[in-house]
C-alpha cells in the first residue's frame, strides 16, 4: 500500500509538495517527541534558587527522563508542578527522599537545622527546599510533595552563554568518623 502511495506521489507533479509536507510532519513529530519525552528548555524566575540560578531568569535544560522521579537522588535540582500554584513549575533541590527524615525548619527561615520537628518523607515523597532559604517557597511551607508531580531534573544553565554549565549536585555523603 505504501508502494502504491509513494508511486502516485512521484508521477504527479504536487509530488513533490506531498513528499515536502511528509516530511516536514516527521520533523515536527520528532521534535515535539524529543521535546516532551527527552529534554526541554524553560526560563527560570524568581529569587528562590539563588545563586545557582538568577532571579531575573536563566534558561535551564531539563531532563524529562527523570519524571515521577526516576533517578532523582538527594542534592539534585528537580522541576516539579507546583502543589499550591496550580499551572505553575517549581524548582528545587531534593533534600529528603522517601523514608529519610529532615529538620522541618521554619518558613521564611534562615535558622537551619533549628526547626520545630524532625520528619520522616513518606513513601512516594521528595522534601524539596529553594537553595536561598529566606525568599523560597518550598517544603517547608507546603510539606513533601509527592513524586508524581516530578516533571524533570534540571540538568544544564543553556542562557546566557556566558553561565552557561551543567548544574552539579552539591550535596556529599557525611563521613562517619570511626568510633
Amino acid at each position: 500500500m505504501e508502494r502504491l502511495f509513494r508511486e502516485a506521489l512521484r508521477r504527479t507533479s504536487s509530488g513533490a509538495v506531498f513528499r515536502l509536507a511528509l516530511d516536514g510532519a516527521g520533523v515536527f513529530c520528532a521534535c515535539t517527541l524529543i521535546w516532551e519525552h527527552l529534554i526541554t528548555i524553560q526560563l527560570s524566575e524568581g529569587p528562590s534558587m539563588y545563586p545557582t540560578f538568577s532571579p531575573r531568569g536563566d534558561y535551564l535544560m531539563i531532563s524529562r527522563v527523570h519524571r515521577y522521579g526516576k533517578g532523582i537522588e538527594v542534592g539534585d535540582v528537580v522541576r516539579f508542578y507546583h502543589p499550591t500554584f496550580l499551572g505553575m513549575n517549581g524548582a528545587k533541590r531534593v533534600v529528603g527522599m522517601p523514608g529519610d527524615f529532615v529538620c522541618r525548619d521554619l518558613p521564611f527561615s534562615t535558622e537551619v537545622g533549628k526547626g520545630q520537628e524532625m520528619i520522616q518523607v513518606p513513601e512516594g515523597h521528595v522534601y524539596l527546599t529553594g537553595d536561598n532559604l529566606p525568599w523560597s517557597r518550598d517544603s517547608r511551607n507546603y510539606g513533601p510533595v509527592p513524586m508524581g508531580l516530578i516533571n524533570g531534573k534540571i540538568i544544564a544553565r543553556v542562557w546566557p552563554l556566558s553561565k552557561a554549565q551543567w548544574v552539579q549536585n552539591t550535596f556529599q555523603p557525611a563521613q562517619l568518623l570511626d568510633a
